[in-house]
């Protein structure tokens, strides 16, 4: 498993993750609307430089977009993703994460099933096509229910995996939002296959990143991780106020726990 963290692609913190220990970063999709290519390119090289490898990106479509309900537009989905994949090619992305809780937000009065049959046409014909042309996976993230209302459970995000049914279309859980939820690791064996990502933050402590005082017991989460085969990636995605040194101790401490997780390799 490879542990990154979630940061801002365009402040300095970004270039330091490599000194605490991060094996990626994870920056935001929806902040490269306002950039051009050439800045993006920019960007990339002075990430390179750093030794900073940016191989996800979260938010994939800004709050003022509609999704779902009468105002749906996929015409402006396609436009969007048309000028920003580029731009997400150009820095070496191979993953985006479809959150995006307030773009996705059903409309009062608007029909759920309506809504869900909505984002099913939204990611099958138009978000992984876009995305496979690029090389890159899409990962739905089902959000608690205090950010979206819609797509609230690992289980509903599952459903909409299944009805996409695309290679570059899977699932992401945050165990902040699953936690929040109250679903069951015993879930997660059933997304087997279908599982391309993973964040982690403290759902007992208002979304600081895990650390070893915290009072949170993540290694339930990691062993079954481990017990499914799951070889993906793992983004902190929490308050990094504390700066460098508490991203350090969080990365040591999950890179732990994912140690003391692996099954024990066989004696030959």
């Amino acid at each position: 498993m490879k542990i990154g963290c979630c940061v801002s692609l365009w402040e300095d913190l970004i270039f330091h993750l490599p000194q605490a220990g991060c094996q990626y970063a994870e920056g935001g999709f929806s902040s490269l609307a306002d950039k051009s290519l050439d800045q993006v390119r920019t960007r990339a090289a002075q990430l390179e430089k750093a030794g900073v490898r940016l191989e996800t990106m979260n938010v994939l479509f800004p709050g003022d977009f509609h999704l779902t309900g009468p105002q749906a537009d996929f015409a402006a989905v396609d436009n969007y993703l048309e000028e920003n994949l580029p731009k997400a090619q150009a820095l070496g992305v191979s993953m985006v994460v479809f959150g995006s809780g307030g773009a996705r937000r059903v409309p009062e009065g608007f029909p759920q099933e309506e809504a869900f049959a909505q984002l099913t046409e939204l990611c099958r014909e138009h978000i992984a096509p876009a995305m496979g042309a690029f090389g890159i996976t899409c990962c739905v993230e089902p959000l608690n229910r205090q950010e979206t209302n819609i797509l609230a459970t690992s289980e509903e995000g599952f459903r909409l995996v299944e009805a996409v049914n695309h290679p570059n279309f899977q699932l992401l859980v945050d165990l902040y939002h699953f936690d929040l939820e109250g679903e069951s690791l015993s879930a997660l064996e059933s997304y087997r296959g279908r599982l391309g990502h993973c964040h982690i933050a403290s759902a007992q402590n208002s979304r600081l990143l895990p650390q070893p005082w915290d009072g949170q017991d993540y290694l339930p989460f990691f062993q079954t991780l481990a017990a499914m085969g799951y070889e993906g990636r793992l983004s902190l995605e929490g308050d990094t106020r504390g700066g460098l040194s508490q991203i350090r101790s969080s990365l040591e401490y999950l890179q732990a726990l994912a140690s003391q997780a692996a099954p024990a390799a066989c004696p030959r």
